[in-house]
């Protein structure tokens, strides 16, 4: 029933809206700490969608359902869950919409090892959102080509779409790696991944590309990645909060209706 409403709501526009990609720098302070936008920033997100997917609170919890890798999972965050986890949680504390969130990332995992896993996944779970969030590194390390590694997340998305779920393509955080030896490779799959999502043209698919805007968000205040690594392929606690914090921000306007989440 939620569905067939957005479905009337985006009726008199669709063909002519386009993915949005959000990609704004945002906060001022460390994440554990609840941090702010400094006046004027805004995602970008909240700017090219007139409608939250989620308007209205439903009478159950949203089903959101996650697939991703080790990061995805939230290795390493030793309180929170990772940051897609602490992401749900803080639209879930903004209201109006509750987020009953279902991680289903695997460590070790890309999207070509999950294709055998998905479709159950979907059928288990029956899901209204799906994040797909993966990490790129474990596809560098095991030499995925970028066609395997492009097809597996189209899959993803039309297979999501095709069971009446809303699709947010998320790009990893960054980590020590996304500085140092994959710093290029990384790159690369993050715009790959962009480009396939953005070729849907359908406002049921939302890109965020929290990798750049991370990275955009420690220029802006002049930190380092190591104080949110637990290693070169990890965020610690706090990077995870971090990252939770932009991405719920990002959600907010086209997921929700926009307020002002806080990390959790």
């Amino acid at each position: 029933m939620a569905k067939n409403m957005r479905r009337h709501r985006f009726a008199a526009w669709l063909g002519t809206c386009a993915v949005v990609c959000a990609v704004s720098a945002c906060g001022t302070n460390a994440a554990d700490n609840a941090p702010t936008a400094p006046e004027g920033a805004q995602s970008a997100a909240r700017q090219a969608s007139p409608y939250p997917l989620f308007s209205h609170p439903p009478a159950q919890p949203v089903v959101a359902m996650g697939v991703g890798g080790s990061v995805a999972h939230g290795w390493d965050d030793k309180t929170g869950g990772g940051y897609l986890v602490r992401a749900f949680q803080a639209l879930t504390k903004a209201g109006p919409i509750s987020f009953q969130f279902i991680n289903k990332s695997i460590e070790g995992y890309g999207p070509t090892q999950m294709a055998a896993k998905y479709p159950e996944f979907l059928r288990e779970v029956h899901p209204q959102v799906v994040v797909v969030s993966w990490g790129m590194l474990d596809d560098i390390a095991n030499k995925t080509p970028i066609s395997a590694f492009e097809q597996a997340v189209q899959s993803e998305v039309q297979q999501a779409l095709a069971a009446h779920a809303d699709v947010i393509v998320v790009t990893p955080p960054p980590t020590g790696a996304s500085y140092g030896h994959d710093q290029t490779s990384e790159s690369q799959l993050v715009a790959d991944e962009i480009r396939v999502a953005k070729q849907f043209k359908t406002p049921d698919v939302i890109v965020v590309d929290l990798f750049n805007q991370m990275k955009r968000y420690l220029a802006a205040h002049h930190q380092s990645i190591q104080m949110y690594s637990a290693d070169d392929w990890h965020p610690n606690t706090q990077g995870h909060a971090l990252a939770g914090w932009l991405l719920a921000q990002d959600l907010q306007g086209t997921l929700v209706p926009a307020s002002s989440p806080k990390p959790s």
